[in-house]
């Protein structure tokens, strides 16, 4: 989510939406009576025929509607503004919002929890993949604001006479679909968990990616829960947000070291710098 403008007097707040959970979060501070300005499209009359029109328009909502984990906010509420050759003022109307669309909220008064809400999901966060893996089933998931999303879970076929061979095409199975929902959702890690040596073998699969093992009970839902009630999730988060600052740290000192004008140093050089706005990155060191 980007906050591309909030005007605090006026109570005006410009969103851009970029995935699903920015959805969900802007679902969650939307009130009955509160007014929204988006684009969105509307049957219209047109002589003996009807068209479907894009227009832009002012609605007073009434209430909304969210399913977890798809990419569409319904907005449901009356026009109070529209173009004024399709006479719409007055009547019902449903706005579809979806990932890659803006949207203005107006509120009489924005509440410090509304606020909070939205600044924080606007920031940048980490995303983890989690997979649980045994020799008989498996299961991936990605924990998201709105709750945990299951992209997969299947059993897998059975050891028979020919054991190794079935372990090594069902490690690969369970790699393949982890690359793809990789590269779908671009995690910062993954985590491969499981109550045996099996999860050693399919994160021997995984190339270009950083990877973190756990023991769980079971390759289920409760062992999801189960893992996510763990101390790994918050040591992905630290050793990806360290390794983060280390990179930006590299980045600086080679900058410097060539000379290259683009990093300043000390307290007097730096405010100068954010004076004249030209601070990009700021990095402080205990």
């Amino acid at each position: 989510m980007k906050v591309l403008e909030f005007d605090e007097k006026k109570g005006i707040l410009r969103l851009y939406l970029e995935d699903e959970d920015d959805l969900w979060t802007l679902q969650t501070i939307l009130k009955k009576g509160d007014k929204v300005i988006a684009r969105t499209s509307r049957d219209v009359g047109l002589g003996n025929e009807s068209r479907r029109i894009s227009m832009v328009i002012e609605l007073i909502v009434e209430y909304t509607e969210f399913q977890s984990f798809t990419t569409r906010l319904r907005i449901h509420g009356v026009v109070t503004d529209a173009p004024e050759k399709y006479s719409l003022k007055g009547s019902h109307h449903t706005i579809n919002l979806d990932v890659g669309n803006e949207i203005l909220v107006i509120k009489e008064k924005w509440t410090k929890q509304a606020l909070q809400r939205i600044y924080k999901q606007a920031e940048k966060r980490s995303k983890i993949l989690v997979a649980l893996v045994d020799f008989d089933e498996y299961i991936i998931a990605i924990p998201m604001n709105q709750g945990i999303r299951i992209l997969s879970e299947s059993t897998l076929e059975s050891l028979s006479k020919n054991s190794e061979g079935v372990i090594e095409d069902n490690a690969n199975k369970i790699a393949k679909e982890i690359e793809s929902y990789f590269n779908e959702y671009k995690p910062d890690a993954v985590i491969v968990a499981g109550p045996g040596p099996f999860k050693d073998i399919v994160k021997s699969k995984l190339q270009g990616m950083r990877v973190y093992t756990d023991s769980v009970s079971s390759a289920t839902r409760s062992g999801l829960n189960e893992i996510l009630r763990r101390d790994i999730i918050d040591q992905v988060m630290r050793d990806y947000e360290i390794s983060k600052g280390i990179r930006k740290l590299e980045d600086a000192l080679a900058n410097m070291s060539k000379d290259t004008g683009l990093v300043t140093y000390g307290l007097e050089e730096i405010e100068k710098a954010a004076e004249l706005g030209a601070v990009e990155t700021l990095l402080v060191i205990e």
